[in-house]
């Protein structure tokens, strides 16, 4: 985990799409900790395939949520685990914090996602995985270098599911503190960064969104942890 201090920031983009707008400020009251790496299949067998003794009441799982072995598309214990649905993390999170009695662990925000792995820094085939250097296929978690936060494969690789509802007009009316995204919805957002197929070209943020029931074979998920 990386801890990422209270603060603020400017998200959105004035020249993206319209759900990208109006560009904002948003302010983050208190520290929070988020994953380094995208969780790899190796932690998902690890926690779905052996709960801990006091997940053993944990029976009921969301409709159709992947509980068995290894669902990616992708094998190999060190890649990221993807083809997982945002039901089915839901309930990998209900087994990992039955584990952890001082922690809670959750999916990041949108805005947490953003504030923690914006970096637009150059040097990007030293940074990701993408189309020109990975075959067309997922690499190990970690195997390019991090962020100035310290956080790896924020760019390529897999794009990441986050807690919020997604909301094409949410930018407009979000709040300016510890935004948690729309009350309700019926798909759920994703994030991640768009790039561009010659590694001259920066990489630019893009909103993006799915059905919680939706299994892609290029979106994973990273952890936040909060104290109980």
């Amino acid at each position: 985990m990386v801890r990422i201090p209270a603060g603020e920031f400017q998200v959105g983009s004035a020249g993206g799409e319209a759900d990208e707008q109006p560009v904002h400020r948003v302010r983050f009251s208190r520290d929070f900790e988020i994953g380094k790496f995208e969780v790899t299949q190796a932690q998902w067998e690890t926690v779905m395939l052996d709960p801990h003794a006091k997940a053993g009441a944990l029976r009921t799982t969301p409709e159709g949520a992947t509980v068995g072995s290894d669902p990616s598309h992708f094998k190999g214990r060190p890649l990221p685990v993807e083809s997982v649905s945002w039901d089915d993390i839901q309930a990998f999170l209900a087994r990992l914090n039955a584990r952890d009695r001082d922690h809670t662990y959750r999916l990041p925000t949108e805005a947490e996602w953003e504030y923690a792995c914006n970096d637009d820094s150059a040097g990007l085939a030293a940074r990701a995985w993408y189309k020109d250097n990975s075959g067309d296929r997922t690499e190990a978690a970690g195997g390019k270098q991090p962020n100035a936060r310290g956080l790896y494969d924020t760019l390529g690789n897999v794009a990441e599911w986050v807690q919020d509802w997604y909301g094409h007009d949410y930018y407009a009316e979000s709040p300016a503190v510890d935004p948690q995204g729309p009350a309700s919805g019926y798909v759920s957002g994703i994030s991640r960064r768009e790039l561009a197929r010659s590694r001259e070209v920066l990489p630019r943020s893009v909103r993006n969104f799915e059905f919680p029931v939706s299994r892609l074979y290029n979106v994973g998920f990273r952890l936040v942890r909060t104290l109980r």
